[in-house]
C-alpha cells in the first residue's frame, strides 16, 4: 500500500493524525495532490485503516497553516497559493532565520559538516536541474539552522509557515535561479564555520529576499 511505503520514511510519531498530515504534505510537495484537488476524508481514512477522526484532525492542522481549505458542502481541497502570499511567507522566513542565526551561539558548530553537505547537495541538484532533490536538501539546510537554536517558539513559528510546501513551490518558481541560490548556501555555511553568526544571518535574510524578488516577478 502506498501510504505504508511513504510512512516508512517518516519519523515515528505517536499520533495517527500527525502521520496522515505528513503524508498529505509530502504528496502536495511531490505533486500527487495538485492545487485545487479535493481530499476525500473517507478515502484517506480507508487508506490508513483508521477512523475519519484522525483525518479530520489532520485537515484541521493543515487548514490552520493555510495548506488546505474546507468549505461547507464542498469538502476539503488543497489551497492555491498566490505569488504574493508566497513572497509574504518568504519575507517572514527571512527575518526568522536571521534571528535564528543571531541566537544560535555555538550550537551549530558540530553540525557544520552536515550543513555543508546539504549545501553541496543543492549545488549539485541545481547543476543537473533536479528540482525534487534540490527542494529536499534545501529544506533540510534551513531546518538544521532553525532547529539548532533549541528555541521552541521560533521553531514552532517557522514550521507554521509550512516550509515543506512553500519551499517546493519557491523552487519551482525560481528554477532558472537555482544555481545562484545554491551558491548562497555555501556562503552561509562559510560564515557559520568562521563563527560570524551575524553575517550568516544577514546572508540568510538576503537569500530569502532574492527568492522573494523572483517570486513576485511571476
Amino acid at each position: 500500500m502506498q501510504a505504508s511505503r511513504e510512512n516508512s520514511t517518516l519519523k515515528p510519531r505517536d499520533c495517527v493524525s500527525d502521520r496522515i498530515k505528513e503524508v498529505i504534505l509530502q504528496r502536495i510537495c511531490d505533486g500527487t495532490y495538485a492545487p485545487g484537488q479535493k481530499l476525500v476524508e473517507l478515502q484517506i481514512a480507508r487508506e490508513f485503516e483508521t477512523s475519519q477522526a484522525p483525518v479530520r484532525e489532520a485537515f484541521c492542522e493543515l487548514e490552520a497553516i493555510r495548506i488546505v481549505e474546507t468549505e461547507p458542502y464542498k469538502g476539503t481541497r488543497v489551497r492555491r497559493v498566490s505569488a504574493d502570499e508566497m513572497a509574504e511567507c518568504l519575507e517572514i522566513r527571512g527575518v526568522l532565520e536571521q534571528l535564528a542565526a543571531e541566537k544560535i551561539g555555538t550550537a551549530l558548530q558540530d553540525k557544520i559538516d552536515i550543513l555543508k553537505e546539504k549545501a553541496a547537495e543543492t549545488v549539485e541538484a541545481a547543476r543537473i536541474g533536479d528540482v525534487q532533490r534540490y527542494s529536499a536538501a534545501n529544506l533540510d539546510f534551513h531546518r538544521i539552522i532553525v532547529e539548532a537554536t533549541n528555541n521552541p517558539t521560533l521553531i514552532m513559528v517557522w514550521h507554521s509557515l509550512a516550509p515543506e510546501v512553500r519551499i517546493r513551490a519557491c523552487v519551482n518558481a525560481n528554477v532558472a535561479n537555482l544555481s545562484e541560490c545554491a551558491e548562497e548556501h555555501m556562503e552561509i555555511v562559510e560564515a557559520f564555520a568562521e563563527g560570524d553568526n551575524r553575517y550568516a544571518g544577514r546572508l540568510l535574510k538576503k537569500h530569502t529576499e532574492t527568492i522573494t524578488i523572483h517570486t513576485r516577478a511571476l
